[in-house]
């Protein structure tokens, strides 16, 4: 399944949403009735004509509270995954955090992101949660947070944590995070009476469990005057509970399955996600999480969240024992004891090279096709990434650890290899540093050149975090000064077009939001003039020149296309520039899925067709991928001919 594949499986599934969300609701509407019903039946000994009206007014009364109560909460949650992190009780962690455990987070994080060809997710932890879990949130994969507990962060080794974090960057590919963000809307418009009513009754939202969690203290709980109002409120809300734990089960556990079966493929390494449940089934918290709104995101979690129900149908996700068997089925089904890690941050990474290396010795996994090589992880990807980080200058890793250090970076990625160029760009950083940003930049610039051009998206990848540390005032300043350095030579090249894209989109969204508007629906018919654009311009990079092959490879390109008895102009070299293939890209980017694969698909098959792939179509097709919202990784020589000729 590709990433188009798996976006319109996302789409189903919303689909489903809204059957089981519909039952959901009728079946709560009918349990609140029934109620109302025995209350008439008992004041009255019998049925009047007033009851009717009080079993309309209770009905209607329920579906405005349901409609109100998701409502808001969406709204609350229309910034994207950050807002549900801090929902959740989570703790930003910066791009330089001076705790070590958080450091090896981020990395972890950071080398799944940059791997994938994924923007490096906001990262937060959960400080007063003592349980192993996590979770992904977000809209579009612009906007996503990924949060751990402080538990997961303490107890995991780093294979067990990054087995984690690639179970969650299985629900990301697979568009579960916007599926989930509405699931959250809906269950909190069923489940926020529960909320109040423990709110009238003791003050707060928190559960009343005494002695179950290390925060609790065995004490007698002090009712309030409003509890008997806040007791209706509590039963309203605990008759939708089952209900909404239903509707979670039958979309979420199949999900779970998949998702760590994904995490396996993504690390080829099984003692990571493995040893991960095996500690949460060995951990006296387990997963659970204390957070009051736990329940409403109890979807979102690892594992899952809240003590195990009493019937199997009502848990959100599947059995720990059974996770664990499908990964090793000669588990016994014994839990080990849950031990701290090593205090010493180098002895714990000691572990990491034997990792790195254990992915190195694998049999490289090819895939079939561009559209398999986008939305996903490899584990040549990872120790890719993972060597390229370890082997990183000082420098640059120091640079990585602030925003001014990281826009520094990014400032020497773009510098030009022709010297009167590169000459107008030193005086234009020089003209918009501060003394202390040009400085370090100066230092940055011949670490970069020895780095080569392999890493450099990577290295951009890298420095996204750190520049979101900037306030909107520095962002803008940043993103002009990089405008500037690009148009020094009068023209933009490839690579200088693709970086600052990727760049620019990322932070645009951090900054000012994401866009999560509806897509446009249309043909490719519609948008002929936008092809020609993007396939001439691949043709003509990979062509050396010769107008004759580049126009063999536009017709390959163009026989792809989903649209019959169609007339579309080869455009000469001197017809297109990247300002035409941007306005084709930023329409493009506006509509839905299914036109955007078989474009995608085109210039896939424009790109192979003379069996090779070189330096600037790689850069030119990773561009056109990342416009069209479908990540790629940044390595070039992991973009082979063989790999994208085939079709699925």
């Amino acid at each position: 399944m590709d990433f188009f594949d798996r976006e319109a499986h996302a789409q189903k599934q919303t689909r489903k949403l809204v059957w089981l969300l519909g039952f959901a609701i009728l079946s709560v509407l009918a349990v609140n009735n029934l109620l109302l019903a025995l209350f008439i039946y008992v004041l009255t000994l019998g049925v009047s004509g007033e009851s009717w009206q009080s079993i309309f007014w209770v009905s209607t009364g329920t579906l405005l509270s349901i409609a109100a109560g998701s409502y808001y909460k969406m709204r609350q949650l229309s910034d994207g995954g950050t807002v549900v992190a801090e929902f959740l009780g989570g703790r930003r962690v910066p791009a330089n955090p001076t705790d070590l455990d958080e450091q090896r987070l981020r990395n972890v994080v950071g080398e799944m992101a940059v791997a994938s060809g994924l923007p490096v997710p906001e990262i937060y932890v959960l400080d007063n949660e003592r349980g192993i879990n996590a979770f992904a949130a977000g809209y579009t994969h612009d906007d996503i947070a990924i949060g751990v507990t402080r538990g997961c962060v303490k107890l995991l080794a780093r294979d067990e944590l990054q087995g984690v974090i690639a179970h969650e960057f299985s629900h990301i590919f697979r568009g579960d995070t916007r599926f989930n963000m509405k699931l959250i809307g809906l269950a909190h418009g069923l489940f926020w009476p529960t909320l109040l009513g423990r709110l009238l009754m003791r003050g707060t939202t928190e559960k009343s469990d005494p002695g179950e969690t290390i925060f609790d203290e065995d004490s007698d709980v002090a009712w309030l005057p409003t509890a008997p109002l806040g007791f209706i409120f509590w039963i309203l809300g605990s008759v939708s509970l089952p209900f909404v734990r239903l509707l979670k089960s039958a979309i979420c556990r199949e999900r779970e399955w998949l998702a760590d079966a994904a995490a396996v493929r993504f690390t080829r390494n099984l003692a990571g996600i493995e040893g991960a449940l095996k500690k949460v089934g060995g951990l006296f918290k387990q997963g659970r999480i204390d957070t009051p709104h736990a329940e409403v995101a109890s979807h979102l979690y690892f594992v899952e969240s809240d003590y195990e129900p009493w019937l199997d149908c009502l848990s959100t996700h599947p059995p720990l024992a059974k996770r664990i068997t499908a990964i090793d089925p000669t588990f016994d089904g014994n839990f080990p004891k849950v031990k701290m890690l090593a205090p010493n941050q180098a002895e714990r990474e000691q572990a990491f090279d034997s990792v790195v290396g254990n992915v190195m010795a694998l049999e490289r996994s090819l895939p079939e096709s561009a559209l398999d090589l986008a939305g996903g992880v490899t584990a040549d990807h990872l120790r890719q990434v993972a060597q390229l980080r370890l082997n990183l200058p000082s420098e640059i890793n120091c640079a990585l650890q602030t925003a001014e250090g990281a826009a520094g970076l990014v400032y020497s990625l773009l510098l030009s290899d022709e010297d009167d160029v590169r000459q107008k760009q030193l005086k234009v950083l020089q003209t918009n540093l501060t003394s202390e940003t040009w400085a370090q930049t100066q230092a940055l610039i011949p670490c970069v050149a020895a780095l080569g051009d392999r890493y450099k998206l990577a290295l951009a990848e890298f420095a996204v975090p750190a520049l979101r540390e900037n306030d909107l005032d520095e962002h803008d300043a940043f993103h002009q000064v990089m405008q500037r350095l690009v148009e020094c030579d009068g023209s933009i090249g490839l690579f200088e077009y693709t970086l600052m894209k990727m760049v620019a989109r990322q932070l645009r969204a951090y900054f000012y939001g994401a866009q999560t508007g509806g897509a446009c629906y249309g043909r490719v018919q519609d948008v002929l003039p936008e092809c020609a654009v993007l396939l001439s311009a691949l043709a003509h990079v990979g062509s050396d020149n010769d107008e004759a092959a580049a126009r063999k490879a536009f017709a390959k390109g163009v026989e792809f296309l989903d649209a019959q008895n169609i007339s579309i102009q080869f455009l000469t070299r001197s017809e297109w520039d990247l300002s035409k293939v941007d306005a084709a890209l930023t329409r493009l980017a506006g509509y839905h899925d299914p036109l955007k694969r078989n474009v995608l698909l085109a210039c896939g098959k424009t790109v192979v067709s003379n069996g090779r792939v070189n330096e600037r179509e790689a850069e030119l097709l990773r561009a056109i991928a990342d416009a069209l919202g479908c990540p790629m990784p940044p390595f070039v020589e992991t973009i082979r001919g063989e790999e994208l000729v085939q079709e699925q």
